[in-house]
């Protein structure tokens, strides 16, 4: 990122970066997110978590497309495919890994129980399925007609589909923790039986660990989806959008942390490992009935010659058929919630 590029030839009309890119910076990302895809495929049928680990790979593909464009701008900064590819790149892969983001929430859900959630889940998943695609439509259609129209008019309604698109994305993000705020204060508040079957899952560790990765990763997708929109408002020739050294850490490297922290601790080796070791069938919630013994029934005396039937009427009665011992009643066993597993 040393000189400026050279608008000698007048073909400088419609330049997006006044810098040569660092060949060395981008190529690093580049590679970082190329490596990648493999692993998350390889984690995805290893633990059977192909529509996650397909929506992420798609999103570390699109990085690698973008880190490309960079790459080849580092030879020619004023050419607009070049920095087309970039863009797009850039801006469409964190939406496809916000995505797999969402599919996450369901399954935490799922362990501590439904009576817990704070919507129905068919229309959690219609609502974040819709914000990813209209984002995702936003993002790609604003991109193209910012960079390629050269009427300015077309060019700024590209900018504001762009930000449109941008913008869903960062919502999509809110509603989500919004949602996990009201998820980890039902499981303070209500008063429901958890599972004893998934015991095994919000009582460990990796468990916890995972949760906490999972907040971590969407506020570093929060942070970036924030620094593009200002970037993208403030328009491309803009200082903040000149700056390599803020795209790159705010950019790069928050979408670069945000995908490890998810393959480390994948949704389906967390889940996998910990339900493995629990019971397959749930606990009977029918309380325990008293056990009724049968009436005993006394011997004849009336034909015995002591019997005298007026002590028979007079003495009280010792025995009771219909009093019977009762056998203590055993509490449903329920399960208490850790509430150091939230979020």
């Amino acid at each position: 990122m040393a000189s400026s590029p050279d608008c000698a030839s007048g073909s400088c009309s419609r330049v997006f970066l006044t810098y040569k890119p660092s060949l060395a910076g981008n190529v690093v990302f580049l590679a970082l997110f190329a490596v990648l895809i493999p692993f998350t495929l390889a984690l995805g049928i290893k633990y059977k978590n192909s529509i996650f680990a397909t929506a992420v790979a798609t999103g570390l593909a699109l990085e690698v497309v973008g880190y490309v464009g960079r790459v080849l701008l580092n030879n020619n900064p004023i050419d607009s495919s070049d920095f087309v590819l970039f863009l797009i790149g850039t801006i469409l892969g964190p939406t496809l890994i916000c995505g797999a983001v969402f599919l996450i929430m369901p399954k935490v859900v799922a362990v501590y129980g439904e009576e817990y959630r704070s919507w129905r889940p068919a229309w959690y998943s219609f609502l974040f399925y819709a914000l990813t695609a209209l984002s995702l439509v936003l993002e790609l259609a604003g991109g193209l007609v910012s960079t390629i129209r050269d009427d300015p008019r077309q060019t700024g309604a590209g900018v504001h589909v762009l930000v449109a698109g941008l913008a869903i994305q960062l919502i999509a993000l809110l509603i989500f923790v919004g949602h996990a705020i009201l998820f980890a204060i039902a499981v303070h508040t209500r008063h429901h039986t958890i599972d004893i079957r998934f015991a095994g899952i919000y009582n460990s560790g990796s468990f916890k660990a995972f949760l906490f990765a999972l907040s971590l990763t969407t506020l570093l997708l929060i942070l970036r989806t924030a620094y593009r929109i200002v970037v993208i408002a403030e328009g491309y020739g803009s200082s903040i959008a000149q700056s390599e050294i803020l795209l790159l850490i705010l950019d790069g490297l928050m979408v670069l942390l945000a995908t490890l922290l998810l393959l480390v601790f994948f949704p389906g080796r967390i889940l996998r490992d910990s339900s493995s070791q629990t019971p397959t069938q749930k606990p009977s919630k029918t309380p325990l009935r008293p056990i009724r013994p049968a009436p005993y029934e006394l011997p004849s005396t009336r034909n015995s010659p002591t019997f005298n039937p007026m002590s028979a009427k007079s003495s009280p009665a010792n025995y009771s058929p219909r009093k019977f011992h009762q056998v203590p009643q055993t509490p449903p066993q329920r399960a208490m919630v850790d509430s150091e597993a939230l979020w």
